[in-house]
């Protein structure tokens, strides 16, 4: 089953299509830092094309622990292990601190994994994993779209 675009041959035939939502926790390499609040208006969610995969996602976090790893959370499918498949998408938050003078933040994909990180990017100073020690909430909006492997 599925539908030709653009013609009739088997490189036009599109035949995945999927919805979904997903929790998308932030955690500290792996390990929970905290619960998110979840309602309504609180998830994550797919639509997955071919192999191409966009998501969405509101998240409120909040945590008590001291780690200073990377936020990390996990996406519902894995990357393409290709070169040039990392992926950054958008991230606007209300409360984050990178502790340095952060110009702005982003989502990061790497290739050939379910994790995504949240970075965060300096004038003149380059880009770095955002740690999670210096946030105690944080309410996230973002998007991001990536080749699924």
């Amino acid at each position: 089953m599925g539908i030709y675009v653009g013609g009739t041959g088997s490189d036009n035939h599109l035949d995945d299509y999927e919805e979904g939502t997903f929790s998308s926790n932030w955690h500290s390499n792996g390990s929970s830092v905290g619960n998110t609040t979840y309602s309504s208006t609180n998830h994550s969610r797919y639509i997955k094309v071919g192999n191409m995969v966009h998501v969405s996602m509101y998240c409120y976090q909040s945590h008590t622990s001291g780690n200073n790893g990377p936020w990390q959370s996990f996406m519902p499918f894995t990357s393409v292990n290709a070169v040039g498949a990392e992926s950054a998408g958008t991230l606007m938050s209300d409360s984050m601190d990178s502790g340095s003078s952060a110009a702005f933040w982003t989502l990061y994909k790497p290739k050939n994994t379910t994790i995504l990180y949240i970075f965060y990017i300096t004038k003149n100073q380059g880009w770095s994993y955002q740690e999670t020690g210096h946030d105690s909430t944080m309410t996230l909006i973002g998007q991001i779209t990536y080749e699924a492997a």
